[in-house]
């Protein structure tokens, strides 16, 4: 692939590949700067381990619920029904509460990366002093 030819499509995909909202990189420099917080991260972690929660909830009342099902509707064609598609229903759950589960953790960190590593950073960078660019160097 000919060097013009991968600039063409650099330059093609670089607006696909903007954030929403923020001015080009290239261009003034004029967009609002990216702020993080772990509260978002942290809250949505909290509902996926209420989702796990509930999830492993309904699978257990799934389970309770067809305990003694043959025994007292033996033959009936619904019976045979609710045999065939309860193990699909708990390899369901199952999923979406391993799913949450993993979610929940992976989210947490998140909030925790947030919350301690990112503020560490920003306290070392504030430390560095940077010279006022608006003063002549004889000035300074």
């Amino acid at each position: 692939m000919a060097w013009d030819e991968w600039e063409r499509l650099k330059a093609g995909a670089a607006p696909r590949m903007q954030i929403d909202h923020l001015a080009d990189p290239g261009g003034s420099g004029s967009g609002p700067d990216l702020k993080a917080s772990k509260g978002p991260w942290t809250k949505a972690s909290g509902v996926a381990e209420d989702l796990r929660t509930a999830t492993d909830s309904a699978l257990t009342d799934l389970k309770t619920a067809h305990e003694g099902v043959e025994g007292g509707t033996g033959g009936f064609a619904s019976t045979a029904a609710l045999n065939e598609i309860l193990p699909t229903w708990e390899k369901r759950l199952t999923s979406v509460r391993d799913e949450c589960g993993r979610l929940h953790g992976a989210l947490a960190r998140t909030g925790r990366d947030f919350g301690e590593i990112d503020p560490a950073v920003a306290g070392e960078v504030d430390g560095v002093r940077v010279p006022d660019q608006g003063k002549p160097e004889w000035a300074r």
